[in-house]
């Protein structure tokens, strides 16, 4: 088995502390404007065909690879 060069990271030290439920509220909050904007092109591309349904065989084929490709010695 291939051993780690350098340690894994915890998800703390790539995002930083969870946020409590205060400052999720207070980041939604600021983002609100935002949020709804995103959320409103994405139901227009939806709306107008532009966005493609999932396929789970396209997925898993993709992660496949991946793995594959980061397996290899």
């Amino acid at each position: 088995m291939n051993k780690l060069a350098q340690p894994v990271p915890d998800d703390d030290e790539l995002f930083g502390p969870e946020l409590s439920e205060a400052e999720m509220e207070a980041w939604i909050a600021r983002n609100r404007d935002a949020i709804n904007e995103s959320l409103r092109e994405a139901r227009q591309e939806f709306a107008e065909g532009k966005a493609e349904p999932w396929d789970m065989d396209d997925i898993l084929a993709d992660l496949r690879a991946e793995f594959a490709n980061n397996s290899k010695p």
